[in-house]
This record gives structure tokens, sequence and C-alpha cells, in this order.
């Protein structure tokens, strides 16, 4: 579990194909009472009724996961992909639902994070996501990958700047906040060279994300110690955040159809134009 706080907590990607872990609660919150602030949609679903179980799954990068939350408890399974992550996700989702006991009609709801991330990959986990919810007839809420990745540490800073990774010295990213006790996008989402990303950033600020580590060196250079870092086990704090976000978006009935579920890339894919033909030549 990472903590924020002044300096750089170090943390390290999974190794291996997968890892499976039962944890509860969202990674970053140490005390009881941060805890318990880190479940408002938790209390907000289970108000009125029995536990509810939902479906999240991640597979922005080429760190994947997925995972089924119960009212913040969660039995989550996560790898690294060197494709697009087809080979690994409905093996994971299949014994998600085995291990936890859960057939399809007694889940309420299927989360996935939309990006921004790689094309492939967002591509596999929106199709899951949505081809599971048209056969089992659930609502699927999309959720921001940059969101989910800063929503677990809204109560350690001002301002939370996530980075994910968008190309070789390019970096996505957004800031987000609480704003008069209200969690809030605190700028767009946009896409930026390492260079002009740092350029950007004001002090007081806690970076996390996949790409935090990527942008220490050129924000140290220019904001000193007055940047506060927070390198996780990727993907499981940003799958904890989705899963937050997307419980409640489903129990105020935010969720859409999975029609309306679509990819967030923020950049236009790199596809190379096919090349003229070639002449045959009469023999």
């Amino acid at each position: 579990m990472a903590r924020a706080g002044a300096g750089r907590l170090s943390g390290r990607a999974p190794r291996g194909r997968y890892r499976f872990r039962r944890r509860a609660g969202c990674p970053g919150a140490d005390t009881g009472a941060a805890r318990r602030a880190l479940r408002p949609a938790a209390r907000r679903v289970a108000g009125g009724g029995g536990m509810t179980a939902y479906l999240v799954i991640d597979t922005s990068t080429r760190y994947g996961a997925a995972a089924v939350w119960r009212d913040g408890l969660s039995r989550s399974v996560s790898w690294r992909s060197r494709n697009n992550h087809t080979a690994e996700l409905m093996p994971a989702v299949r014994w998600l639902t085995e291990a936890e006991g859960v057939a399809p009609d007694a889940l309420d709801g299927v989360v996935v994070s939309v990006g921004p991330g790689g094309f492939s990959a967002l591509r596999t986990g929106i199709g899951v996501a949505k081809g599971l919810a048209v056969a089992w007839s659930l609502p699927v809420a999309g959720v921001s990958t940059l969101e989910a990745s800063a929503y677990p540490y809204r109560l350690t800073a001002e301002r939370i700047c996530s980075v994910l990774p968008a190309g070789r010295g390019v970096v996505a990213w957004a800031v987000y906040g609480m704003d008069d006790g209200s969690w809030s996008a605190l700028t767009e989402e946009q896409v930026s060279p390492i260079a002009e990303f740092a350029a950007a950033q004001s002090g007081g600020t806690l970076f996390c994300g996949e790409s935090a580590a990527d942008v220490e060196e050129a924000l140290r250079e220019r904001m000193g110690t007055d940047a506060w870092f927070v390198v996780e086990s990727a993907p499981l704090a940003r799958l904890s955040g989705a899963a937050e976000l997307g419980a409640a978006m489903l129990a105020l009935g935010e969720a859409g159809s999975a029609t309306a579920i679509a990819p967030r890339y923020l950049r236009s894919p790199r596809i190379t134009p096919p090349g003229a033909p070639k002449p045959v030549s009469g023999g």
C-alpha cells in the first residue's frame, strides 16, 4: 500500500503473468477515518438493501486488471500484457466470478476504464465490458482512466495530477481536486511532451499514475521538493478508483447503455497509409 506525502514513495509494477489479491478500500488511505471517507459510493449504493457487486475492467495500458467489487471489498487480478490483453482478460473474468461465487445474474453492473490509453488495449477491455453487459443485461459505466488514477488520493493534497503513458517522451495528464467539498476536474485531459507538461504544473501538487516516475526528473528540476509523488502498484490503484467512481455512477443512475461507451484516445491512431500499388510486369 502506497502512502502519499512529500518526496517519493517507492512501489513496483506487478511481476509475472498474474497477481491475485483480496483487499479492502482504496490504496493511499492510511487511517480508519480516511478509509471511511474514501467509500462514499459504497455507502450510497448499499443504503437501500443488500450487498452490491460490480465487475470492474481496466485495460488502458500494457498493465491490465479486473475485479469483482463488493461495497468496497474487491478480489482483483492484474497482469502485464505483451499485446492487447485478449489472452488475459476473459480468463481473468472467469476466475474472478468463479472465485467469488458470483453468477452473472447476481451482478449489478459493469464498470470499465475508457481511457486515455493504448488503442488496441482500450478496445479489448471496452469490447469485453460491452459484450458482457449486453449478454447479461447489465448497466455499464465508463470511467476516465486519468480520473480513476487520481481518485484514491483525493484526501492527500489539494491538487492531484494523474499521468499516463502516451508514447515516447509524451504523457496524458489531468489535474483533479476537491472544490467546495466536491471532487472535480481542475483541467481538461490533455497530451503533452514531458517538458511542456512540467512547465504547466504548479507547486503543492501530488503526482500519481503509471507515468509519475517518468516525469519526476523534469518536475524536480523545475519544482524541487514542492512536487510530491506516489508510485503505486499499477494498475491496482486506478482499478480501485474506477470501482469507486463507477459504483457511484451506477448508484445515481448515470450509467449508459453499452452502445454509448466509447474509448477516449486524445490522440489519433498511428496508422501507416498503404503504399501505391506496384505495377505488374508482363511476361
